[in-house]
């Protein structure tokens, strides 16, 4: 029974059979380099959450300049506010209390408006431009909106209705009939 007999397995000693299995665990190389690239997966995470969080800033910005730029044009079209250029003009506080202390804001911006009106190629036809900006410095990347819309010369508007009452105040003749 002591020669090697093939039939039968090999016992091993415990040592050699501890040395066989040790190499089932993770060297000091692999853990700091899995440690390694978790924290570079982790960086890379927090920048998109960052961008997109930025991003969300920007689509809000950017919409409510679009609302507030239609606001001002709509006043515009109804006679609320005169078509007469305008140089940057503070809005009046646009901004609603639960918009300020959204998870988006910083807090609240104040709002710029201009509008300018250019006269255009067809007759008693201008261009109303309403501009919608943020009042910030220019390396803060103020958001802008503009919006143009061609509309009736109000000046003409004006004066045809004085021709008409001047002209209707002459006619005293007429019939009845």
């Amino acid at each position: 029974m002591n020669g090697a007999d093939p039939a039968t397995p090999a016992v091993r000693s415990p040592r050699t059979h501890r040395r066989g299995t040790a190499a089932r665990g993770f060297s000091l190389l692999e853990v700091i380099l899995s440690l390694a690239i978790l924290t570079g997966a982790i960086a890379v995470l927090g920048e998109v959450g960052r961008l997109g969080l930025r991003n969300a800033q920007i689509a809000r910005d950017t919409t409510q300049a679009q609302l507030l730029c239609e606001s001002k044009m709509a006043e515009i079209t109804s006679g609320i506010t005169m078509a007469d250029s305008v140089p940057a003009t503070p809005l009046e506080n646009p901004v609603d209390e639960n918009q300020i202390n959204s998870p988006l804001g910083d807090g609240e911006v104040a709002w710029l408006y201009s509008i300018t009106v250019d006269y255009t190629d067809v007759e008693g036809i201008v261009a109303v431009c309403v501009t919608v900006a943020q009042d910030l410095p220019l390396n803060k990347r103020p958001i802008e909106f503009s919006l143009v819309r061609w509309m009736p010369d109000p000046g003409l508007e004006l004066s045809a209705e004085w021709t008409e009452e001047s002209s209707g105040s002459e006619d005293t003749g007429g019939s009845d009939e």
